[in-house]
This record gives C-alpha cells, sequence and structure tokens, in this order.
C-alpha cells in the first residue's frame, strides 16, 4: 500500500486561472476543506494563463485539483462518493473543480514523524516523515486527512495506477508512504526526488541575472528562479517566494523581505506558475 500527495505538471502542460478571482476568494475561501459545497458554488470563470500542452489535470495551489471532462469518465469508479464535482467556465475546454469530501483519520501517529506548534501540541507545523493506517487509506483512493484539511490531497497507489493507465496528462504524484518500506528509506527516495527537481532547473535555465534585476522582471510580471527558490507575483499584485518541494511543486511565502542569501544569487527566467 502507498500513499502519494496528489499535484500537477504545471511546466510542461496548460495552466489556467480564474478571471473573476477577487470574487472565488471571497465566495470560497473557507470551502475545499472535505465538506460539499453544494448550492453555494456559483460560477467560476477560467481562462487559459500559460498555454503549452493540453491536459487533464491542473489544479489550484495544492487543494483543489482541476480534472477535464475525460479524466472525470475514466477515474469515475475512484471518485465516487469520495468527490463533489463542480463545473467551470473555460471558453474551450470542460473542466471540473474536485472538491475532495472523504475526511478520513488516516495519520499514524505512532509511526510517523511529527514537528508540534510550540505550546500547542494538538497542531502540527511540520511533517519529517509521513506514516498511514493501512486499514483506512485501503478503502478510499482519494481522500484528505482533518490536521490538513486545508492544504493537501492524498490518493493511493489504486488512484496513481488508475491515472497511469488511461494514459491521462498532467498528473503528478510524490510518494510520501509505502508500508513495505522503512522511513530511513523513504527519507532517501525524497532526497533524490529533490536533487532530480533541481537538476531540471539547472539545465533549463537561461540568461542569468542579478537579484536586482529579477525583482524588476518580477514587477513587470516575469517569474525568476534560482535554485530552489523562485520569486513571482501573485494574482493580487504581492510578491511571493517559493521553495522548492520533492515533487517539483513550490511552497510559497508572501515574504516581509528578502533574506540575505537571496540578494548574493544569480536568477534566471522561467514560466509563470499558481502562487496563490
Amino acid at each position: 500500500m502507498k500513499v502519494y500527495q496528489w499535484s500537477y505538471d504545471c511546466e510542461n502542460y496548460d495552466t489556467i486561472t480564474i478571471l473573476n478571482y477577487e470574487e472565488f476568494r471571497e465566495n470560497h475561501k473557507s470551502d475545499f476543506k472535505g465538506e460539499v459545497i453544494g448550492l453555494k458554488w456559483n460560477n467560476v470563470y477560467m481562462e487559459t494563463y500559460q498555454s503549452r500542452k493540453s491536459c487533464d489535470c491542473t489544479g489550484f495551489g495544492n487543494n483543489i485539483p482541476i480534472f477535464s471532462k475525460h479524466a472525470i469518465e475514466v477515474l469515475q469508479p475512484n471518485l465516487e462518493s469520495h468527490v463533489e464535482l463542480l463545473p467551470l467556465f473555460h471558453p474551450t475546454e470542460s473542466y471540473y473543480a474536485v472538491n475532495v469530501i472523504r475526511l478520513v483519520d488516516a495519520l499514524d501517529y505512532d509511526k510517523a514523524s511529527l514537528k508540534f506548534v510550540e505550546g500547542h501540541p494538538d497542531f502540527i507545523e511540520e511533517v519529517h516523515q509521513y506514516a498511514f493506517k493501512p486499514e483506512i487509506v485501503a478503502q478510499y483512493p482519494i481522500f484528505k486527512i482533518p490536521e490538513f484539511k486545508r492544504l493537501y490531497v492524498f490518493v493511493t497507489d489504486t488512484f496513481k495506477e488508475a491515472v497511469e493507465a488511461s494514459g491521462l496528462k498532467g498528473f503528478k504524484f510524490e510518494l510520501l508512504w509505502d508500508s513495505e518500506v522503512s522511513n530511513k528509506d523513504r527519507e532517501a527516495e525524497l532526497e533524490r526526488q529533490h536533487e532530480e527537481a533541481l537538476a531540471a532547473i539547472e539545465r533549463n535555465k537561461g540568461e542569468e541575472f542579478s537579484f536586482d534585476e529579477a525583482v524588476r522582471r518580477i514587477e513587470a510580471g516575469e517569474s525568476c528562479a534560482s535554485g530552489q527558490w523562485r520569486l513571482q507575483q501573485a494574482s493580487d499584485g504581492t510578491i511571493r517566494l517559493g521553495n522548492l518541494q520533492a515533487d517539483g511543486s513550490y511552497s510559497w511565502i508572501q515574504p516581509i523581505y528578502y533574506p540575505p542569501i537571496l540578494l548574493e544569487l544569480k536568477w534566471h527566467s522561467v514560466n509563470k506558475i499558481f502562487a496563490d
């Protein structure tokens, strides 16, 4: 039994953006937390933000998968009562926001490696190594857990194999836990994935420039990267700083100041991705 964090390939396939973003945030900022949205859902209009190759899967951050109509049809046996499908309006494509409503107590606290918020032992600050209860996750091909219900979507090898067998495009999966692999081996695999993602960035970089030039380009709407770091504007015009994760996605913050280490790095232009 294996558990993965769902993600999507924003470097090689089309990415989309919300046209009525502020309205979307106002209406749904407290949604997508493992509960049915139902009649609260209103018309959400999309457009292709970066046109590369058409795909069956994209998303908004780590929490809201977006599947094509074809993907919904193919994966229906693995979605069933675990998700709520919410229609999106796009000029040329048929997409659905996938609201994962299967919320399960699947995190194994005894075997996982967790860091808790100081003074708040019930709140997880960081997961060094996931571990899940196999008898629970075996029942659900796609699910969320209460601890991260606003942040992540998890799938099992059953879901991943269905995607791969059907040739669906745009999906990415980060392996978090394998019931047959030790914690030490899992940590080594995550490190290998992170090194591969860094190497891919290095292979594809073009002209390099200073941090000051990077800031100028970011303010003009570009996205810039240096090693594991990435800077770009969010849809509200504020700057986001991203840190590369093992699966090739980024963990984003809105920096109060720029850490001095960033000022000494050489930067290069990269494709802009969703950073809200």
